[in-house]
Protein backbone atom coordinates (compact mmCIF):
# COMPACT_ATOMS: atom_id res chain seq x y z
CA UNK A 1 0.00 0.00 0.00
CA UNK A 2 2.87 2.37 0.77
CA UNK A 3 4.54 1.60 -2.55
CA UNK A 4 1.32 2.27 -4.46
CA UNK A 5 0.77 5.50 -2.53
CA UNK A 6 4.27 6.71 -3.32
CA UNK A 7 3.69 6.03 -7.02
CA UNK A 8 0.32 7.79 -7.00
CA UNK A 9 1.79 10.78 -5.17
CA UNK A 10 4.44 11.29 -7.84
CA UNK A 11 2.55 10.28 -11.00
CA UNK A 12 -0.74 11.98 -11.85
CA UNK A 13 -1.57 9.27 -14.39
CA UNK A 14 -1.67 6.71 -11.59
CA UNK A 15 -3.48 8.85 -9.04
CA UNK A 16 -6.95 8.19 -10.49
CA UNK A 17 -6.38 4.43 -10.44
CA UNK A 18 -5.12 4.58 -6.87
CA UNK A 19 -8.19 6.64 -5.92
CA UNK A 20 -10.50 4.02 -7.45
CA UNK A 21 -8.67 1.28 -5.59
CA UNK A 22 -9.06 3.29 -2.38
CA UNK A 23 -12.78 3.71 -2.99
CA UNK A 24 -13.12 -0.04 -3.52
CA UNK A 25 -11.28 -0.65 -0.26
CA UNK A 26 -13.79 1.48 1.62
CA UNK A 27 -16.72 -0.37 0.02
CA UNK A 28 -15.33 -3.91 0.26
CA UNK A 29 -12.02 -4.17 2.15
CA UNK A 30 -11.74 -7.94 1.69
CA UNK A 31 -12.08 -7.73 -2.09
CA UNK A 32 -9.55 -4.91 -2.32
CA UNK A 33 -7.14 -6.82 -0.09
CA UNK A 34 -7.20 -9.69 -2.59
CA UNK A 35 -5.93 -7.23 -5.18
CA UNK A 36 -3.30 -5.76 -2.88
CA UNK A 37 -2.00 -9.33 -2.43
CA UNK A 38 -1.92 -9.94 -6.20
CA UNK A 39 1.64 -11.00 -7.12
CA UNK A 40 1.90 -9.19 -10.47
CA UNK A 41 0.80 -5.92 -8.90
CA UNK A 42 3.63 -6.22 -6.38
CA UNK A 43 6.20 -7.12 -9.05
CA UNK A 44 5.14 -4.18 -11.23
CA UNK A 45 4.96 -1.67 -8.36
CA UNK A 46 8.35 -2.49 -6.88
CA UNK A 47 9.99 -2.53 -10.30
CA UNK A 48 8.35 0.82 -11.09
CA UNK A 49 9.75 2.36 -7.91
CA UNK A 50 13.22 0.99 -8.58
CA UNK A 51 13.49 1.72 -12.30
CA UNK A 52 10.75 4.17 -13.25
CA UNK A 53 8.66 3.69 -16.39
CA UNK A 54 9.53 0.42 -18.12
CA UNK A 55 8.00 1.02 -21.55
CA UNK A 56 5.06 -1.29 -20.97
CA UNK A 57 1.62 -0.29 -19.68
CA UNK A 58 1.33 0.38 -15.96
CA UNK A 59 -0.43 -2.36 -14.05
CA UNK A 60 -2.23 -0.21 -11.48
CA UNK A 61 -5.10 0.75 -13.85
CA UNK A 62 -5.77 -2.95 -14.42
CA UNK A 63 -5.95 -3.45 -10.65
CA UNK A 64 -8.33 -0.48 -10.42
CA UNK A 65 -10.60 -2.13 -13.00
CA UNK A 66 -10.58 -5.35 -10.99
CA UNK A 67 -11.30 -3.38 -7.82
CA UNK A 68 -14.32 -1.77 -9.45
CA UNK A 69 -15.59 -5.17 -10.57
CA UNK A 70 -15.07 -6.82 -7.18
CA UNK A 71 -16.70 -3.97 -5.27
CA UNK A 72 -19.81 -3.95 -7.46
CA UNK A 73 -19.14 -0.69 -9.34
CA UNK A 74 -20.19 -2.03 -12.73
CA UNK A 75 -20.49 1.46 -14.23
CA UNK A 76 -16.99 2.67 -13.29
CA UNK A 77 -15.07 3.76 -16.39
CA UNK A 78 -11.34 2.99 -16.25
CA UNK A 79 -8.80 4.22 -18.83
CA UNK A 80 -6.34 1.41 -19.67
CA UNK A 81 -3.60 0.70 -22.18
CA UNK A 82 -3.77 -2.88 -23.50
CA UNK A 83 -0.60 -4.93 -23.63
CA UNK A 84 -0.28 -6.99 -26.79
CA UNK A 85 -4.02 -6.56 -27.36
CA UNK A 86 -4.91 -7.76 -23.86
CA UNK A 87 -6.39 -5.97 -20.87
CA UNK A 88 -5.53 -8.11 -17.82
CA UNK A 89 -7.95 -7.84 -14.92
CA UNK A 90 -5.98 -9.19 -11.94
CA UNK A 91 -7.43 -12.38 -10.54
CA UNK A 92 -10.43 -12.31 -12.86
CA UNK A 93 -9.25 -12.82 -16.46
CA UNK A 94 -8.24 -10.95 -19.61
CA UNK A 95 -10.21 -8.89 -22.10
CA UNK A 96 -9.12 -8.67 -25.73
CA UNK A 97 -9.02 -5.04 -26.85
CA UNK A 98 -7.18 -3.48 -29.76
CA UNK A 99 -5.67 -0.01 -29.77
CA UNK A 100 -3.11 1.89 -27.76
CA UNK A 101 -5.60 3.13 -25.17
CA UNK A 102 -9.21 2.48 -24.34
CA UNK A 103 -11.73 2.69 -21.55
CA UNK A 104 -13.29 -0.34 -19.93
CA UNK A 105 -16.04 -0.86 -17.39
CA UNK A 106 -16.66 -4.00 -15.32
CA UNK A 107 -19.77 -4.54 -17.44
CA UNK A 108 -17.46 -5.20 -20.42
CA UNK A 109 -15.96 -8.27 -18.75
CA UNK A 110 -18.15 -10.75 -20.55
CA UNK A 111 -18.76 -12.17 -24.00
CA UNK A 112 -16.45 -13.66 -26.59
CA UNK A 113 -13.62 -11.20 -25.94
CA UNK A 114 -13.47 -12.11 -22.26
CA UNK A 115 -11.56 -15.13 -20.90
CA UNK A 116 -11.90 -15.78 -17.16
CA UNK A 117 -9.09 -16.98 -14.94
CA UNK A 118 -9.37 -20.53 -13.62
CA UNK A 119 -9.90 -20.60 -9.86
CA UNK A 120 -9.83 -23.98 -8.14
CA UNK A 121 -10.78 -24.89 -4.58
CA UNK A 122 -9.49 -28.06 -2.94
CA UNK A 123 -10.80 -29.12 0.47
CA UNK A 124 -9.46 -32.14 2.31
CA UNK A 125 -10.20 -32.85 5.99
CA UNK A 126 -11.68 -29.33 6.24
CA UNK A 127 -8.43 -27.72 5.08
CA UNK A 128 -8.90 -25.63 1.93
CA UNK A 129 -6.50 -24.50 -0.77
CA UNK A 130 -7.78 -21.76 -3.10
CA UNK A 131 -5.57 -21.64 -6.17
CA UNK A 132 -5.58 -19.36 -9.17
CA UNK A 133 -4.05 -20.98 -12.28
CA UNK A 134 -2.76 -18.05 -14.31
CA UNK A 135 -2.13 -18.89 -17.95
CA UNK A 136 -3.57 -15.59 -19.21
CA UNK A 137 -2.15 -12.44 -17.64
CA UNK A 138 0.70 -11.06 -19.82
CA UNK A 139 2.47 -9.82 -16.68
CA UNK A 140 2.98 -13.37 -15.42
CA UNK A 141 6.20 -13.49 -17.49
CA UNK A 142 8.37 -12.25 -14.61
CA UNK A 143 10.16 -15.49 -13.72
CA UNK A 144 12.90 -15.48 -16.34
CA UNK A 145 11.51 -18.66 -17.91
CA UNK A 146 9.00 -19.08 -20.77
CA UNK A 147 5.45 -19.50 -19.48
CA UNK A 148 2.76 -21.66 -21.02
CA UNK A 149 -0.03 -20.29 -23.17
CA UNK A 150 -3.63 -20.95 -22.17
CA UNK A 151 -3.98 -24.60 -21.16
CA UNK A 152 -6.43 -26.69 -23.13
CA UNK A 153 -9.41 -28.12 -21.27
CA UNK A 154 -7.81 -31.61 -21.05
CA UNK A 155 -4.50 -30.13 -19.85
CA UNK A 156 -6.29 -28.07 -17.22
CA UNK A 157 -8.30 -31.08 -16.07
CA UNK A 158 -5.14 -33.16 -15.68
CA UNK A 159 -3.40 -30.40 -13.72
CA UNK A 160 -6.45 -30.01 -11.49
CA UNK A 161 -6.38 -33.74 -10.72
CA UNK A 162 -2.66 -33.56 -9.91
CA UNK A 163 -3.07 -30.57 -7.59
CA UNK A 164 -6.00 -32.27 -5.87
CA UNK A 165 -3.96 -35.41 -5.25
CA UNK A 166 -0.97 -33.36 -4.11
CA UNK A 167 -3.20 -31.48 -1.68
CA UNK A 168 -4.57 -34.77 -0.32
CA UNK A 169 -1.01 -35.95 0.36
CA UNK A 170 0.03 -32.75 2.13
CA UNK A 171 -3.06 -32.55 4.32
CA UNK A 172 -2.91 -36.22 5.21
CA UNK A 173 0.81 -36.57 5.86
CA UNK A 174 2.32 -33.09 6.33
CA UNK A 175 -0.51 -31.02 7.81
CA UNK A 176 1.71 -28.23 9.16
CA UNK A 177 3.15 -27.62 5.72
CA UNK A 178 -0.31 -27.94 4.19
CA UNK A 179 -1.54 -25.13 6.44
CA UNK A 180 1.38 -22.98 5.29
CA UNK A 181 0.64 -23.69 1.64
CA UNK A 182 -3.04 -22.83 2.13
CA UNK A 183 -2.06 -19.48 3.64
CA UNK A 184 0.89 -18.67 1.42
CA UNK A 185 0.24 -19.88 -2.13
CA UNK A 186 -2.42 -18.25 -4.26
CA UNK A 187 -1.17 -18.49 -7.85
CA UNK A 188 0.22 -21.28 -10.04
CA UNK A 189 1.77 -20.34 -13.39
CA UNK A 190 2.38 -23.25 -15.77
CA UNK A 191 5.75 -23.15 -17.50
CA UNK A 192 5.99 -23.67 -21.25
CA UNK A 193 6.61 -27.11 -22.71
CA UNK A 194 10.29 -27.55 -23.40
CA UNK A 195 11.33 -26.07 -20.05
CA UNK A 196 13.53 -28.43 -18.09
CA UNK A 197 11.41 -31.27 -16.73
CA UNK A 198 10.37 -30.73 -13.15
CA UNK A 199 11.52 -27.11 -13.08
CA UNK A 200 9.94 -24.61 -10.68
CA UNK A 201 10.72 -21.05 -9.66
CA UNK A 202 9.53 -18.09 -7.60
CA UNK A 203 10.04 -14.33 -7.92
CA UNK A 204 11.37 -12.39 -4.92
CA UNK A 205 8.60 -9.77 -5.17
CA UNK A 206 5.72 -12.07 -6.18
CA UNK A 207 4.73 -13.51 -2.83
CA UNK A 208 2.15 -16.24 -3.20
CA UNK A 209 3.04 -17.20 -6.77
CA UNK A 210 5.11 -20.01 -8.20
CA UNK A 211 5.79 -21.11 -11.75
CA UNK A 212 6.26 -24.80 -12.37
CA UNK A 213 6.11 -27.63 -14.86
CA UNK A 214 2.41 -28.42 -15.24
CA UNK A 215 3.26 -32.09 -15.85
CA UNK A 216 4.68 -32.77 -12.39
CA UNK A 217 3.24 -35.88 -10.80
CA UNK A 218 1.22 -35.30 -7.61
CA UNK A 219 4.03 -36.34 -5.26
CA UNK A 220 6.58 -34.01 -6.81
CA UNK A 221 3.95 -31.28 -7.05
CA UNK A 222 3.25 -31.53 -3.31
CA UNK A 223 6.95 -31.25 -2.52
CA UNK A 224 7.39 -28.42 -5.05
CA UNK A 225 4.65 -26.28 -3.52
CA UNK A 226 6.25 -26.60 -0.10
CA UNK A 227 9.72 -25.97 -1.52
CA UNK A 228 8.83 -22.81 -3.44
CA UNK A 229 6.83 -21.35 -0.56
CA UNK A 230 9.97 -21.44 1.58
CA UNK A 231 11.75 -19.23 -0.95
CA UNK A 232 8.86 -16.76 -0.85
CA UNK A 233 8.89 -16.72 2.96
CA UNK A 234 12.63 -16.14 3.12
CA UNK A 235 12.41 -13.39 0.50
CA UNK A 236 9.78 -11.70 2.67
CA UNK A 237 12.07 -11.94 5.70
CA UNK A 238 15.00 -10.56 3.72
CA UNK A 239 12.90 -7.51 2.92
CA UNK A 240 12.81 -6.77 6.64
CA UNK A 241 15.96 -8.22 8.18
CA UNK A 242 19.54 -8.45 6.90
CA UNK A 243 20.73 -12.03 7.38
CA UNK A 244 24.11 -11.69 5.67
CA UNK A 245 26.52 -9.06 4.42
CA UNK A 246 25.76 -8.43 0.75
CA UNK A 247 29.42 -7.96 -0.22
CA UNK A 248 30.53 -11.50 0.71
CA UNK A 249 32.53 -12.67 -2.34
CA UNK A 250 32.82 -16.29 -1.23
CA UNK A 251 31.11 -19.15 -3.01
CA UNK A 252 29.89 -22.22 -1.16
CA UNK A 253 29.22 -25.84 -2.02
CA UNK A 254 25.47 -26.43 -2.25
CA UNK A 255 24.90 -30.19 -2.63
CA UNK A 256 21.70 -29.74 -4.66
CA UNK A 257 23.26 -27.46 -7.28
CA UNK A 258 25.93 -28.01 -9.95
CA UNK A 259 27.36 -24.51 -9.36
CA UNK A 260 28.92 -22.90 -6.27
CA UNK A 261 26.52 -20.53 -4.55
CA UNK A 262 26.78 -17.14 -2.84
CA UNK A 263 25.81 -17.02 0.81
CA UNK A 264 22.28 -15.88 -0.01
CA UNK A 265 21.77 -18.82 -2.34
CA UNK A 266 23.12 -21.23 0.26
CA UNK A 267 20.72 -19.86 2.88
CA UNK A 268 17.79 -20.12 0.49
CA UNK A 269 18.61 -23.68 -0.50
CA UNK A 270 19.18 -24.89 3.04
CA UNK A 271 15.94 -23.35 4.24
CA UNK A 272 13.87 -24.71 1.35
CA UNK A 273 15.32 -28.20 1.45
CA UNK A 274 14.82 -28.46 5.20
CA UNK A 275 11.08 -28.25 4.56
CA UNK A 276 11.43 -30.68 1.64
CA UNK A 277 13.15 -33.20 3.90
CA UNK A 278 10.36 -32.84 6.46
CA UNK A 279 7.77 -33.62 3.79
CA UNK A 280 9.69 -36.65 2.53
CA UNK A 281 10.06 -37.87 6.12
CA UNK A 282 6.29 -37.60 6.58
CA UNK A 283 5.50 -39.36 3.29
CA UNK A 284 7.40 -42.46 4.47
CA UNK A 285 4.17 -43.36 6.26
CA UNK A 286 2.30 -43.64 2.96
CA UNK A 287 2.09 -47.34 2.10
CA UNK A 288 2.67 -46.84 -1.63
CA UNK A 289 5.29 -44.10 -1.31
CA UNK A 290 7.41 -45.43 1.54
CA UNK A 291 10.33 -46.64 -0.59
CA UNK A 292 10.48 -43.50 -2.75
CA UNK A 293 10.10 -41.18 0.23
CA UNK A 294 12.74 -43.00 2.27
CA UNK A 295 15.28 -42.81 -0.55
CA UNK A 296 14.60 -39.11 -1.24
CA UNK A 297 14.63 -38.27 2.46
CA UNK A 298 18.01 -39.93 2.95
CA UNK A 299 19.55 -37.94 0.09
CA UNK A 300 18.12 -34.57 1.14
CA UNK A 301 19.07 -35.12 4.77
CA UNK A 302 22.66 -35.85 3.77
CA UNK A 303 22.67 -32.73 1.60
CA UNK A 304 21.43 -30.61 4.50
CA UNK A 305 24.02 -31.94 6.91
CA UNK A 306 26.74 -31.01 4.41
CA UNK A 307 25.16 -27.58 3.87
CA UNK A 308 25.37 -26.90 7.60
CA UNK A 309 29.13 -27.33 7.37
CA UNK A 310 29.21 -24.62 4.69
CA UNK A 311 27.01 -22.30 6.73
CA UNK A 312 29.29 -22.76 9.74
CA UNK A 313 32.28 -21.46 7.77
CA UNK A 314 30.40 -18.44 6.42
CA UNK A 315 31.76 -15.33 8.09
CA UNK A 316 29.27 -12.95 6.53
CA UNK A 317 26.17 -13.99 8.47
CA UNK A 318 24.79 -11.23 10.67
CA UNK A 319 23.63 -11.95 14.21
CA UNK A 320 20.12 -12.46 12.79
CA UNK A 321 21.56 -14.70 10.09
CA UNK A 322 23.40 -16.79 12.65
CA UNK A 323 20.18 -17.14 14.64
CA UNK A 324 18.45 -18.26 11.42
CA UNK A 325 21.20 -20.80 10.74
CA UNK A 326 21.04 -22.07 14.32
CA UNK A 327 17.30 -22.64 14.01
CA UNK A 328 17.88 -24.52 10.76
CA UNK A 329 20.50 -26.64 12.52
CA UNK A 330 17.92 -27.53 15.18
CA UNK A 331 15.41 -28.68 12.56
CA UNK A 332 18.07 -30.64 10.67
CA UNK A 333 19.15 -32.19 13.96
CA UNK A 334 15.61 -33.43 14.47
CA UNK A 335 15.71 -34.97 10.99
CA UNK A 336 18.94 -36.77 11.92
CA UNK A 337 16.94 -38.79 14.46
CA UNK A 338 14.54 -40.12 11.83
CA UNK A 339 15.34 -43.83 11.32
CA UNK A 340 16.06 -45.06 7.80
CA UNK A 341 17.64 -48.30 6.61
CA UNK A 342 21.43 -48.23 6.66
CA UNK A 343 21.53 -48.87 2.93
CA UNK A 344 19.40 -45.79 2.19
CA UNK A 345 21.46 -43.62 4.52
CA UNK A 346 24.69 -44.80 2.89
CA UNK A 347 23.30 -44.20 -0.60
CA UNK A 348 22.34 -40.65 0.35
CA UNK A 349 25.75 -39.84 1.77
CA UNK A 350 27.43 -41.42 -1.23
CA UNK A 351 25.43 -39.20 -3.59
CA UNK A 352 26.52 -36.08 -1.72
CA UNK A 353 30.15 -37.18 -1.66
CA UNK A 354 30.11 -37.83 -5.40
CA UNK A 355 28.56 -34.44 -6.04
CA UNK A 356 31.23 -32.75 -3.94
CA UNK A 357 34.03 -34.51 -5.76
CA UNK A 358 32.59 -33.39 -9.08
CA UNK A 359 32.04 -29.76 -8.06
CA UNK A 360 34.89 -29.00 -5.66
CA UNK A 361 37.25 -27.49 -8.31
CA UNK A 362 34.69 -24.77 -9.09
CA UNK A 363 34.54 -23.45 -5.51
CA UNK A 364 36.41 -20.21 -4.92
CA UNK A 365 36.69 -17.73 -2.06
CA UNK A 366 36.86 -14.60 -4.13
Amino acid sequence: MLVLKSLADTDDALAASAHLLGQAHRVDPAAADVLLDHPWLAVWAIDRVRHGATGRPDYLPFAALAAAALSGRSDATVPVTPRAGLVPVPGLGVLRRRGRSTTVTPADLTGRQWTPTRWWRFTDQSVTLDLRVDDLDPYRDCFGLPVAARLSAPQAAELERSVGHAWHLLVGYAPTHAAEVASGISTFVPLADGTERGHSVTHADAFGALAADANLDPVDLAVTMVHELQHSKLNAVLGLVQLHEPADPARYFAPWRPDPRPIGGLLHGTYAFTAVAEVWAALRAHPKLAAQATARFAVVRAQLERALVELARAGSLTSAGRLWADRLAERIGQLAAVPVPASADAAGRREVAEAERARRPAITTG
